[in-house]
């Protein structure tokens, strides 16, 4: 359980850092294939879509490999999707919530700009996503911003009462 929990090197990562599509492109087939006949699919694309959140940059500058982002996208990649999401807000791990939703507001940013980015690149399913992610982060931050309103007046009340 550590080690699947733990993982973040993705497959078709190099010893030296590098990463190579046709590696992770023949080691993500080879594992749908094992996993299929051992009947954990299911688990396996989520598991390997959490490891996805720590993929290397593309060389042309996309902030995700164009292979990663390709699996990411594949119309049977739900479950990996998936992963990759459930990642993301565990990533986050502990945090202190800001009365501003400042955090919340640059990470809604954040994901809208890499949907957009991801799009034009021409990966929709994966920048629906993404966009996702980000109307989620801009609930969470509206959610805040009234909770934290709410909480001061509660408090006005009680010192005026």
């Amino acid at each position: 359980w550590t080690l699947l929990y733990d993982w973040q090197v993705p497959p078709g990562t190099k010893q030296d850092g590098s990463f190579s599509s046709d590696h992770f492109n023949s080691w993500l087939e080879k594992t749908k294939q094992i996993s299929t006949e051992s009947g954990h699919l299911n688990i396996a694309l989520s598991l390997i879509g959490r490891v996805l959140f720590y993929a290397h940059p593309d060389p042309d500058g996309l902030w995700i490999h164009r292979a990663v982002a390709e699996a990411l996208n594949d119309r049977d990649g739900d479950k990996l999707r998936n992963g990759f999401t459930e990642q993301v807000f565990n990533s986050r791990e502990v945090h202190w919530v800001d009365p501003a939703a400042k955090e919340e507001k640059e990470l809604a940013a954040k994901y809208n700009n890499r949907a957009e980015m991801i799009e034009n690149a021409g990966y929709q399913r994966f920048a629906a996503v993404l966009r996702q992610l980000a109307k989620s982060y801009e609930r969470e931050a509206e959610n805040i911003i009234r909770d934290s309103a709410a909480e001061s007046f509660e408090d006005d009340e009680i010192n005026d009462g």
